[in-house]
């Protein structure tokens, strides 16, 4: 008998323990769990500051040209060349003097057709002569302290000196006594060319021409 009144008993127990443990279940609210979404990851964005620096262009200003800069610069010694006769000489610039004198031997005047030439003698640099005639242009007199006024021819010729030519009037003289065969003066000179004394040689004579 007690056998099974224990028995009975623990089945009476198990039964409610079951029937608890159901309306525990069914009772209890299920809460959905929270899912944390992942959050974007940032986008470093690294703006750069754009400098812009004012560049200076240089500007260059033509300067007007000056009287100085259309002359021609000399020495005070150049070569002069003589084109009808292909003959380079040495040559003093003298701004003191008037007239462009040129060294002459044998000079002598006579008529051709009614008018007045000379005739006269030029020398190379190698000492070759050579014999030359042209018209007079004028004919002027030096006066010369306690002597007899001298005669001088004046003709026509070109002269180079550096990139100057000129048809100008020339006098025929005896320089043999000077170093230099031709003296160009003012004449030539005619404002258009400057001379620097501290110089000599500076250009050739041009040889183009006739």
């Amino acid at each position: 008998m007690k056998k099974l009144f224990f028995n009975t008993l623990f089945y009476s127990i198990l039964t409610i323990m079951l029937i608890g443990c159901s309306t525990t279940n069914k009772n209890e609210q299920i809460v959905p769990q929270k899912v944390e979404k992942e959050k974007p990851k940032e986008k470093i964005i690294i703006k750069e500051k754009i400098v812009y620096k004012e560049k200076k262009v240089p500007v260059y200003i033509t300067k007007e040209p000056k009287e100085k800069d259309s002359k021609i610069i000399l020495g005070n010694y150049e070569y002069a060349y003589i084109p009808s006769e292909k003959l380079k000489l040495k040559a003093k610039i003298d701004t003191g003097a008037t007239t462009t004198s040129l060294h002459a031997t044998n000079i002598k005047a006579f008529e051709r057709d009614g008018k007045k030439w000379v005739k006269f003698s030029l020398e190379n640099e190698e000492g070759k002569s050579i014999d030359k005639a042209l018209p007079i242009s004028r004919t002027v007199y030096i006066k010369r302290h306690g002597a007899k006024n001298q005669k001088r021819y004046v003709v026509k010729m070109r002269i180079n000196v550096a990139k100057s030519s000129q048809l100008i009037d020339v006098t025929l003289t005896n320089r043999s006594k000077f170093s230099y065969p031709v003296l160009i003066g003012k004449n030539f000179l005619n404002g258009l060319i400057l001379v620097d004394v501290s110089k000599k040689y500076t250009q050739e004579p041009i040889t183009n021409n006739k």
